[in-house]
């Protein structure tokens, strides 16, 4: 009852919301019918670091995400970015499987002889070409795609680089639907209304503050409706276009939130007005999560990840008081280029990435001065630097001792900290203020020695200056031993090899957390993003069958416990309605037991799809398993189960009680197991589920006692007794069994009993695990994660215990 009341509650919450009628007016059928075949929303917050996501939860600015750690609904692992430490080249690897695709985000094409800048749509559809080239079935193939720098064979995208182009933009009005959406969404348009002026105002008065530090005019005053802008119209543009996905049921949808980097590159990583930001984020985080989470279609998990953090950096011309052109122009008017002029990109457009991102999708276009006009690289010396990478681009070769030459005048003379030139031999060359060195080997001299990515950051750079597009030079502002600097007029950057712009995050949900672990276990590699592009592949079934155990035991340590597990799991019917077998799969391996007592399982019942779920959930979990049927009925099967990972021998299955065709009562039975532990002694092993009515049950542990079961096991051999007893701690049936066997959740000391019924709201400990005195008892667990809150009206309960060595 408790459960068909739950179930019509969620289906009432979805009918009435908002998205649910925009998607109806918009004309936009409800996708039908269910799919046991799971969604994804990769959820990309751009440029915050795991230190400032870290930060932000303490200060509570990202309240949501930090209860779905608290509640161990995610777990938080860092996340690794590559070189360059920027979003063309994360999102390449990720969607594509491709490192290193660009050499920064700003470079001129070798083969073309352009300058490409990533925000623009022509550069991203150029580079996103040669990419399908290399990886012709990219990983948003059919999926939807926001604010991306590209589209990898999304379906349907929006605000991505090439969504900025003109005809693009007009193809996608739809001013009917927008007036629709307007009335629909009223609340929420005053909502944003408040927060835009809100933002508005702080805006300006960060904007008064950047005029106060002698900063720009015109780049501040820019800045103001890009912020408003960035941080709120586009924000909810892209909430709104995911939750109606949701609802649609698309399978993969990828989504990025800008307004914390753009914030960043402004006014610094750690700044309070980058981390308010993070406030509005957490909120489109959350209904999208909620919408997924009552999703009908089909079930959803979502991956919240940034491609990078940020260094809080020093402009190269505050620290040097001229910019980085003329500091390189005055390097090279000696030696043999002296007759060759530099060319360089100049101005408001090379602060940041998404400031620039922004300015097209505002239709402001460039503004800045272009020193020497149009490039031309086989006559000029080409510098492209935005952030704190640039590359220099030579009109004609240079003897290699020249080059040296030249890269130490770079340092000493322009002041940049770091320069890099591709040697013989595959290695690379790196000069900084204190001499030079070698790549890979002299890494800690060039990155320091306690950089979290030591290795990773060595083996990226010298692939990075292997890039067909990098240039002769390549200049960072990254020194170990003082503050980064940003070639334009910025406070927060990344792009290259520093602690922070490398260091992301990455939050995993429990579904997914199991596999996860257990394939970084296998292959020993960091996160980054071709293992996330993995784990989403695998997820989907694109990367093989879906498993819920990947990596095998076949011998276990004697000195580690034995995990055991009882679940009742409602013939895997979840409290939202849906007949899901891998999702109790989930739940069950969320606790890594090692043998398994479970209740009301069905196969071939046409009420769930006539799934034979002991096979599901063992194929799964890769366990063998013995299934005992209280009722059957033609094809029909409905029971209990016991699986292990562990050998084991079949001693009794059979019922303690019978039907009664005249009444209302059903069979219940056992079953009974000799578990083999590798290392261990053998121990018995009984999995039983109890009737509702009293006197049943009374009838059911008199039997169970008896000679026939219990009764017949040594006093010297190890038991346990798992199950659903539909009866409370203090009955006559559990009082019973107590005189025979411990209660588990009783005998740990410091132990508060955990009750498991009724999954949403757990009031009653009706399910039971006992042992016999030969077992120590070390803990006990009742996942309550958002996946095992929904599975079965029950919540599993696992307990890890001792055992005596085997003789």
């Amino acid at each position: 009852m408790i459960s068909r009341v739950g179930v019509w509650l969620r289906w009432l919450r979805r009918k009435l919301s908002r998205t649910h009628w925009a998607a109806r007016l918009f004309g936009i059928p409800e996708p039908d019918p269910e799919t046991d075949q799971p969604g994804m929303i990769m959820i990309q917050i751009d440029g915050l670091s795991r230190t400032q996501f870290e930060r932000a939860c303490r200060a509570g600015n990202l309240p949501f995400l930090s209860r779905l750690i608290e509640r161990q609904h995610f777990t938080l692992e860092t996340f690794y970015s590559g070189m360059p430490s920027t979003t063309p080249a994360v999102q390449a690897e990720i969607f594509y499987g491709v490192r290193a695709a660009v050499p920064s985000f700003q470079f001129l094409r070798r083969e073309s002889g352009g300058v490409l800048r990533m925000f623009e749509s022509s550069a991203a559809e150029e580079i996103e070409a040669a990419l399908r080239e290399r990886c012709p079935a990219p990983l948003l193939e059919d999926a939807h795609a926001y604010s991306n720098i590209y589209r990898a064979g999304a379906a349907r995208s929006r605000y991505c680089s090439q969504d900025f182009a003109p005809d693009e933009i007009l193809k996608h009005l739809h001013p009917f639907k927008s007036l629709i959406l307007a009335v629909i969404y009223a609340p929420k348009i005053v909502r944003m209304t408040a927060l835009a002026i809100l933002e508005l105002g702080l805006a300006v008065v960060d904007a008064f503050r950047g005029l106060y530090a002698r900063r720009d005019f015109v780049r501040e005053i820019l800045f103001v409706p890009t912020r408003v802008a960035v941080c709120i119209v586009l924000r909810e543009l892209i909430r709104f276009r995911v939750m109606l996905d949701i609802e649609r049921g698309i399978q993969l949808v990828h989504a990025n939130f800008i307004g914390y980097d753009e914030q960043s590159h402004r006014r610094g990583p750690d700044s309070a007005f980058a981390h308010w930001t993070l406030l509005g984020i957490d909120r489109a985080v959350r209904d999208i999560f909620r919408a997924a989470h009552d999703a009908g279609h089909r079930d959803y998990e979502l991956i919240i990840y940034s491609d990078h953090g940020q260094e809080r950096s020093t402009p190269f011309e505050v620290r040097h008081g001229r910019p980085v052109g003329p500091a390189l122009a005055e390097v090279f008017a000696r030696g043999p280029l002296a007759e060759h002029r530099l060319w360089i990109r100049r101005g408001p457009e090379m602060v940041g990435d998404t400031l620039g991102r922004c300015r097209s999708l505002l239709g402001l276009g460039p503004t800045e001065p272009v020193l020497s006009g149009t490039p031309h690289p086989k006559e000029q010396i080409v510098v492209a630097a935005m952030g704190p990478v640039g590359h220099v681009y030579l009109p004609l070769p240079v003897p290699a001792d020249q080059l040296s030459t030249y890269a130490r005048a770079i340092v000493a003379t322009a002041g940049v900290p770091l320069v890099l030139l591709h040697g013989d031999g595959g290695n690379v060359r790196a000069f900084n203020g204190r001499g030079a060195w070698e790549l890979p080997a002299d890494r800690a001299e060039v990155l320091g020695a306690k950089h979290p990515f030591l290795d990773e950051v060595a083996d990226d750079l010298v692939r990075l200056c292997r890039h067909p597009d990098a240039g002769d030079f390549i200049l960072s502002g990254w020194d170990p031993r003082q503050a980064p600097l940003s070639f334009p007029m910025e406070n927060g950057a990344h792009g290259g090899p520093g602690f922070e712009e490398t260091r992301g995050f990455l939050l995993v949900p429990d579904r997914i957390r199991r596999w996860h672990v257990s394939h970084l276990a296998k292959t020993r590699r960091r996160v980054r993003g071709e293992e996330l592009r993995t784990i989403a592949l695998h997820f989907l079934g694109r990367g093989g069958a879906r498993t819920e155990r990947v990596v095998e035991h076949p011998s276990r340590d004697p000195t580690l416990p034995v995990r055991v597990m009882t679940y009742n799991i409602h013939s895997c019917i979840g409290t939202d309605g849906k007949i899901r077998p891998e999702r109790v799969a989930r739940a069950i391996n969320h606790c890594d037991p090692d043998v398994v007592a479970i209740q009301e399982i069905d196969a071939h019942r046409p009420r769930t799809d006539g799934h034979d779920q002991a096979q599901v959930i063992a194929d799964h979990l890769r366990m063998d398993h013995v299934f005992h049927a209280m009722f059957e009925e033609a094809k029909e099967r409905y029971g209990i189960a016991v699986f292990s990972r562990y050998p084991f021998e079949q001693v009794k299955a059979d019922f303690l009680t019978e039907f009664e065709p005249r009444g209302t009562r059903e069979a219940r039975g056992a079953i009974w197991l000799r578990v083999r532990p590798p290392g261990h002694a053998p121990f018995h092993f009984i999995n039983t589920h109890f009737g509702l009515g009293r006197a049943d049950r009374r009838r059911q542990v008199e039997k169970l006692l008896g000679d026939e079961w219990l009764g017949a096991i040594p006093d010297a051999e190890p038991v346990i007794l798992c199950g659903d007893l539909n009866s409370r701690p203090r009955s006559e049936v559990c009082g019973r069994i107590k005189k025979r066997l411990r209660d588990v959740q009783e005998s740990l000391d410091g132990h508060r009993p955990l009750a498991t019924f009724w999954s949403g709201k757990p009031l009653l400990r009706i399910d039971h695990v006992f042992v016999s005195g030969h077992f120590e008892i070390h803990r006990i667990e009742r996942p309550d994660t958002a996946t095992a809150a929904v599975a079965s009206d029950h919540l599993p309960l696992c307990a890890e215990l001792s055992l005596p060595a085997e003789p």
